[in-house]
């Protein structure tokens, strides 16, 4: 890969501004910015990408606050904000979109996200939960974090992103320019968008990362929005749980059988302790289908003593180190997703107050590796 460094930031790759050249010639800039909520969740900084195409686009604008740190790094890298068409979202995660609302106020950018994504920075006051959340927008009704930290982290982004103005994406496969495409690949979250660059490279937020294996939803998330979404979403399995995301990962299996050499531009950890951590797209993906292999495997081997609820197994099966503060939220949701996949493979049934215990089956694999 071409690549210039014209800013150097830090070993993780907060502050760095990288000019990136494909073989046709076309630039991305590359805009790492700060992410770190503190302890031990760490996923390095949100990287953040201008397209210098015939039209040229942002993808993504960072944390909440981040909006002006952004711009700067544009005016480093010799990006103005009257030279880009519009910001792309790439989900709906708050370290994507928080600084969207400073950004379009300061530069008037369009912003064209999943129309998933237009659907759920809404709020619904009248269907929302009862209490902190009921003024929340619907893609926070499910966020399991205490009130001390949306206290501190998100209050006034929900405010503003009420007032955005989104023109929508929809399904599958649409054209942003000549030879630029996003591809809907929902799983980590049900707006996921990937933009594939004539097929030299995909800036793929975060359903394919370097290092670290993105967090799938729960199946059982859709429940909370099911009035909003079922419209057009009857199906929670089309835009939730673990089996949607490992179906998304099939469809960037096909785009690497073709084009093997593709390049990613994640999200997250792509510079990280000091050096870059390239993606080789199919080595990427068989690792991922073995890690979730490897975990269905380890649940199963858990409740051969007995049936137990997602935070028992999660103690378990995570290192206590993981588990601390927001960690043992983050494991139990990684469980749950496991423990639905294989009760749609039926190794798994939920038995009373909310525990999970084993068929005596181990279809999961077949499962997985057949998606």
């Amino acid at each position: 890969m071409n690549y210039r460094i014209i800013q150097k930031g830090d070993e993780n790759g907060n502050g760095m501004v990288v000019k990136f050249r494909l073989p046709s010639g076309l630039e991305i800039i590359g805009l790492p910015t700060k992410n770190f909520y503190g302890g031990h969740w760490d996923l390095g900084p949100t990287w953040n990408y201008a397209v210098m195409a015939d039209e040229p686009f942002l993808v993504d604008a960072g944390r909440y606050g981040q909006g002006k740190n952004l711009l700067d790094m544009m005016k480093t890298a010799g990006i103005t904000p009257k030279d880009l068409k519009f910001v792309l979202i790439s989900h709906s995660h708050e370290d994507h979109d928080g600084g969207l609302a400073e950004l379009v106020g300061a530069t008037h950018l369009k912003v064209r996200a999943h129309v998933i994504y237009d659907l759920l920075i809404r709020q619904y006051s009248d269907i929302a939960p009862k209490g902190d959340k009921q003024h929340f927008p619907a893609k926070c009704w499910h966020c399991p974090m205490p009130e001390s930290f949306f206290k501190e982290n998100c209050l006034d982004y929900h405010r503003v992103l009420q007032g955005l103005e989104v023109e929508t994406i929809g399904d599958g496969v649409n054209l942003l320019g000549p030879d630029i495409q996003t591809r809907h690949l929902p799983g980590h979250s049900p707006d996921s968008l990937i933009a594939e660059i004539d097929h030299e490279a995909i800036i793929a937020g975060d359903v394919i990362l370097p290092d670290i294996t993105p967090w799938p939803t729960r199946l059982e998330l859709y429940n909370e929005v099911a009035d909003i979404l079922s419209p057009l979403y009857p199906d929670a399995g089309k835009i939730f749980g673990l089996l949607r995301y490992i179906r998304s990962l099939k469809q960037l299996k096909n785009i690497s059988a073709e084009y093997p050499d593709i390049m990613i531009f994640p999200a997250h950890r792509f510079y990280y302790r000091g050096q870059w951590q390239w993606v080789n797209l199919p080595e990427r993906l068989q690792e991922l289908f073995e890690h979730h292999i490897q975990r269905c495997a380890a649940i199963l081997n858990i409740l051969s003593t007995g049936a137990k609820t997602a935070d028992e197994i999660a103690l378990e099966h995570f290192e206590a180190s993981l588990l601390e503060g927001f960690g043992k939220l983050m494991a139990a949701n990684e469980i749950i997703s496991h423990c639905e996949l294989m009760m749609v493979s039926e190794d798994i049934i939920k038995v009373e107050n909310d525990r999970y215990a084993t068929t005596g089956t181990d279809n999961f694999e077949d499962l997985i590796r057949q998606e």
